[in-house]
């Protein structure tokens, strides 16, 4: 009984400082930040939408 006890508190131990090392390491780790490669506001001369005969369509589509 006392063997099976100190297995127990063993694998208790254990699990408790197995959380302790994670939750300590995801504290360190600084968040990733996401980079644009495309440049933004006014400098952007790209034309992100262009009306299309499929879009006209569909809006006509829409509008009946």
């Amino acid at each position: 009984m006392k063997k099976e006890q100190k297995k127990r508190r063993s694998f208790l131990k254990h699990i408790l400082a197995g959380s302790a090392v994670v939750a300590g390491a995801a504290a360190i780790v600084k968040p990733a930040k996401a980079e644009s490669g495309l440049p933004r506001g006014p400098q952007s001369d790209e034309v992100l939408y262009h009306e299309s005969e499929n879009f006209k369509k569909y809006y006509k589509s829409l509008r009946s």
